[in-house]
């Protein structure tokens, strides 16, 4: 069995029962046999020509469950003279590695892949797989973010009957605009990215203006009950008044939030993550500014529900802050799960059209 590896990535080691250290990734594409838009036999194939895989395979049992874990990020240390393939553990550089699924659900260490010297100068083939999956998903995410937009745009028109403004207009024109610059050639993406996001910016100030002027402008429920009856008997409908202008005030209050959201995907999917973070902070901190004490006396009327965004209104954006961060990040190593019967099924049927093409050679 080969020497086992000691990676760090920032400063942190995983001890391993059998005292193995198993590496951290900071993000996993974890791929199982039906996952769509992959081809199980087809990686593992290419797994074979990428990585000396012999002595692992005869400690594999037909019987039993296995991950391959393949790091996606050689090529760059490559190129920076930083890996040499004979000095593993002093280099730290990340061989594929093989792993036993046990029944309580943990790995076991089966063995390292060493890379084969040839195929590392042409790069990890697997790293061009996780790019295109990842740039598929965050199109994806886009595409969604564009069907909410729509959705709760034509909430609000109902809420106007009709009638739309500037904000409107440009919010779902910049819509369109990123929605079709997924379409583009990558020479053009990015300027018609930047030319929809553009357009979602101006919308999202101005949508938060208007969200600030009805929020500020929701007169407050009285504290006492019989002020409140009083209030109920000589203006009837008073409190049924009060819940409409609330739900109007959270249609907008999404509205922003998700251009918020379009704002930073157009960013993240361009690669500039800070200006994607950035965009949600800044939406934060309006929303910290923000009092929303005369949208919380609705609770005298109603059972105080905490989970209610005037509670946690910038809570909320920064948990999507971290989901789009989180989505945006590239993978850093691909997870294949595969049974031993497939895993030796493959690499037999690779042996044996090596030997037919030898033969074809002489």
């Amino acid at each position: 069995m080969s020497e086992n590896p000691i990676v760090r990535k920032n400063d942190e080691l995983v001890p391993q029962e059998d005292g193995s250290v198993e590496p951290v990734y900071g993000k996993v594409l974890k791929v199982t046999p039906g996952t769509e838009g992959f081809d199980i036999n087809g990686m593992l194939a290419k797994l074979m020509q990428y990585a000396n895989m012999a002595d692992a395979l005869s400690h594999v049992e037909r019987t039993l469950e296995y991950v391959v874990q393949i790091p996606i990020k050689h090529r760059e240390a490559f190129d920076a003279g930083e890996v040499f393939l004979n000095q593993n553990t002093k280099t730290g550089v990340m061989w594929p590695t093989l792993y036993e699924t046990l029944e309580n659900g943990k790995r076991k260490f089966v063995d390292n892949l060493p890379i084969k010297q040839e195929e590392i100068i042409h790069g990890n083939p697997f790293e061009s797989m996780a790019v295109s999956y990842h740039n598929l998903y965050m199109q994806q995410q886009i595409a969604e973010l564009a069907d909410a937009l729509q959705e709760t745009y034509q909430a609000v028109r109902r809420i106007e009957q009709g009638q739309m403004d500037d904000r409107i207009g440009l919010l779902m024109a910049g819509r369109d605009q990123i929605r079709f610059s997924l379409n583009a050639s990558p020479e053009e993406q990015i300027a018609a990215m930047a030319q929809g996001r553009g357009n979602l910016l101006v919308a999202q100030k101005q949508l938060l203006q208007t969200f600030k002027s009805r929020v500020s402008g929701f007169e407050p429920l009285p504290e006492g009950s019989f002020s409140r009856f009083w209030m109920e008997l000589t203006h009837a409908g008073s409190h049924r008044s009060r819940d409409r202008e609330f739900t109007e005030i959270q249609k907008y209050y999404a509205l922003y939030l998700q251009a918020t959201q379009m704002v930073a995907a157009s960013y993240a999917i361009c690669g500039q993550m800070d200006a994607a973070e950035q965009v949600f902070l800044e939406a934060e901190a309006e929303m910290k500014e923000i009092d929303f004490g005369a949208l919380q006396t609705l609770r005298y009327i109603h059972k105080k529900n905490t989970e209610m965004f005037y509670y946690h209104a910038a809570d909320y954006i920064a948990t999507e802050r971290e989901i789009c961060l989180e989505d945006a990040q590239e993978y850093d190593a691909i997870s294949l799960q595969v049974s031993g019967e497939k895993l030796l099924e493959v690499f037999e049927n690779g042996r044996t059209e090596e030997v037919s093409e030898s033969d074809a050679e002489q």
